[in-house]
Order: structure tokens, then sequence, then C-alpha cells
């Protein structure tokens, strides 16, 4: 019933409220979720123009195209590439052999799991190396540096970083943040409980306002 609830809301505020579409924010988990989302919403407003929807999407596509317009700020390009998995996997592999850790010892796979875990919590590779307290996340942290420089230099971010720049993009300059603030009055999210701390960051500095 969230997502029913969710959908009757975003029609109920366009149809009675007069709100536009473009005021309002609907994010949810998964691209299928998504599609659906959007296809009950057409349906509820007896529309399928496009324009008469609002901005709807998963976390990582409403941050890919905030990114867009405003990764400069952070020093990469604007046509920065994403990285999927498998991206990563490789990237990580290499950074590994180059750097001459052992990856039977330590996997590239889990190395990556750790500086996911750490850029859903907000933290980057610089406040991960000041909390260092092990052998293991020493390795980690040194890994996260090396893998973090290496897209910086080829402009591409990860899908973690996609949340964790948008954050700092906000956190670092305020009329950034006030900008969408204004833009995104009404947000929703579907299944707001399952949201990660990143995820749960970036509504609050959104809704704030």
């Amino acid at each position: 019933g969230k997502t029913k609830a969710l959908t009757h809301r975003v029609a109920y505020l366009i149809k009675e409220k007069r709100v536009s579409p473009r005021n309002i924010l609907a994010v949810t988990f998964t691209n299928k979720a998504a599609s659906e989302m959007k296809t009950r919403i057409m349906n509820l407003l007896e529309s399928n123009q496009e324009r008469s929807l609002p901005t709807l999407g998963t976390f990582h596509s409403v941050c890919g195209r905030i990114l867009r317009s405003e990764i400069d700020k952070l020093g990469y390009k604007k046509n920065f590439s994403i990285l999927d998995s498998q991206d990563q996997l490789i990237l990580a592999k290499k950074v590994v052999k180059e750097m001459g850790i052992n990856a039977d010892q330590f996997n590239p796979s889990s190395l990556l799991n750790s500086v996911s875990r750490a850029k859903n919590e907000l933290i980057d590779e610089k406040v991960f190396a000041e909390r260092v307290g092990g052998y293991f996340e020493e390795i980690v942290s040194k890994f996260y540096i090396e893998y973090q420089k290496r897209l910086t230099n080829q402009s591409a971010v990860d899908f973690d970083d996609m949340i964790m720049l948008t954050v700092k993009i906000f956190k670092n300059f305020p009329s950034t943040l006030e900008k969408y603030q204004n833009i995104f009055r009404y947000i929703m999210v579907d299944e707001y409980q399952d949201t990660n701390h990143a995820q749960y960051i970036l509504v609050k500095l959104l809704a704030e306002k």
C-alpha cells in the first residue's frame, strides 16, 4: 500500500492542489519500481505527456541528473562516466596488482565492499584514513585512496559516489543546495524505511527548507 499512497499523493498534489510537477520529487530504490511508479502516476493523471510528470527515479538516477549539472564544482568533468560493478572490479584488480597488494589475502571484491560501506556512511578516503583501526583497515585505506584517485583522474564515478558526491556538493555549496530545495518542495520516498545513511542525509538536506 505504500506505493499506492505515494502515487495517489503525487496525483492529488498535481490535480487537486495545482502543484507544478517540477516541484515534486518521487524517489524509489530500483529501476523496476521507478517504472511502475511512472506508469501508475500517468494513469492517475490520465496523461501520456512526460512533461506532466514530476522528477521520479532511483536515488542514483536522481543524483546522476543533479551531478550532470553540478559535478564540475568538485573538479570532475560534466560528461563524467559511471562505472558499473564489472568496471569497478576491473579497476580494483588493477589497483591491487599495481600496489603490490596480495590479492589472495586481500580480495579485490572485499576491498571494494569495504569502500562501498564507507561511502554509504559518507566517509570519504581522507576521513577513512584518519579512522584506521587495524591492519585490514590500513590496507583498505591505501586501496581506497588509490582507487578514488584513479576514478577522479578518469573523471569517472561509481554508484556509491553518485549519492556521496551529491551530498558533498550540497554541504559545500549552500546556494546549490538551496536551488534544489526550491525546486523539490514536495519529496516522497518509496520504502523510506530502507534508506541507508547517505540516502537519508540526501533527503534530509533537500527537505530541510
